[in-house]
């Protein structure tokens, strides 16, 4: 049984490449999305991307490789973001809130901080709450969530009642997503650049009797 202060602790871990990895599916809403943020002081900056994607609409997205680093919370200032994760319980609840633009993209699109597209607002007031408890996964856990509040994107606002993921891990490496199952369909697809990697990430959600998002190929 994980000490789940310790692990889940509402500050990144000391030193660590920390990172927080949340995804949501409305299926009723048709609305999906999913928030990544990874406070990096192996090379002196946080990452960070959200992705708010409406069904029959271009996704929405926000990256960015050179937020500052934090250490006694996860919150985060720049130009055109701001967010901030806060526990409220280890493991049982966070909150999430965002204010941002993002821009929208072409689904084909490899997206990096330099990627252009139509600028459109993005906002979140979320509450994050375990629907069951963590997996240990090494240095890392995951479990599933229920994803709740208010979420804004361009001139759409939602009142979500999603179910999702969250993971977090402080190994440096990015957590394994699960792949498509045969015979479905993603509603999006969406190519993320990671610095230092050779190829991009790409991820898709699904909308069936298990919603979720998946790992695609290229």
């Amino acid at each position: 049984m994980i000490d789940t202060e310790a692990f889940d602790p509402g500050r990144p871990h000391p030193g660590l490449d920390d990172m927080m990895d949340i995804e949501w599916v409305d299926k009723r809403a048709g609305v999906a999305g999913l928030l990544r943020v990874a406070v990096r002081p192996t090379v002196g900056a946080s990452w960070f991307l959200a992705v708010v994607h409406e069904r029959g609409a271009s996704p929405v997205v926000i990256l960015d490789y050179e937020l500052p680093l934090v250490s006694n919370a996860w919150e985060f200032r720049a130009p055109g973001i701001w967010t901030d994760f806060v526990c409220e319980t280890p493991i049982e609840q966070w909150t999430v809130g965002l204010e941002a633009f993002g821009i929208a993209v072409d689904p084909t699109v490899m997206v990096t901080p330099e990627t252009f597209g139509d600028r459109t607002p993005v906002g979140l007031d979320i509450d994050v709450e375990a629907a069951m408890a963590p997996n240990d996964e090494g240095e890392g856990f995951e479990h599933d969530i229920t994803f709740r509040g208010e979420v804004l994107v361009g001139s759409s606002e939602y009142e979500v009642d999603a179910v999702g993921v969250r993971r977090r891990r402080w190994d440096g490496r990015w957590p394994r997503l699960t792949p498509l199952p045969p015979g479905f369909e993603t509603e999006t697809r969406i190519s993320v650049l990671w610095p230092g990697q050779p190829t991009p990430e790409i991820r898709g959600w699904v909308g069936g009797n298990r919603p979720g998002w998946v790992e695609l190929s290229e």
